[in-house]
């Protein structure tokens, strides 16, 4: 479970909440009560930043697979359809965005 502190005792005591963490673990710090940051320690927060990549990665394999498998068995002039509709559309795009 992580330690909970308020944003008040972490600008006091900074230092003693960073060594807190590498002892201790995660810190959650609350403001009014309600949790808006937590401090980590830097491997862990790395492996969650790598986890979520991978996270993504799975999904946008699955997408991917997902939209080729639906593609295969579309004809050829319904295909050609989509691709000039995207075109269209991307071409249709405000230069802004």
């Amino acid at each position: 479970m992580s330690l909970r502190l308020k944003s008040s005792e972490v600008q006091q005591n900074f230092g003693e909440t960073v060594d807190r963490v590498m002892l201790e673990g995660d810190v959650v710090i609350e403001r009014y009560g309600t949790p808006r940051v937590a401090m980590v320690e830097y491997g862990r927060y790395r492996r969650l930043v790598e986890a979520e990549k991978e996270l993504l990665r799975v999904r946008l394999r699955q997408a991917s697979e997902a939209a080729s498998a639906r593609a295969a068995h579309l004809p050829e002039d319904q295909i050609d359809e989509l691709i000039e509709r995207a075109r269209t559309e991307t071409s249709e795009e405000p230069s802004g965005a």
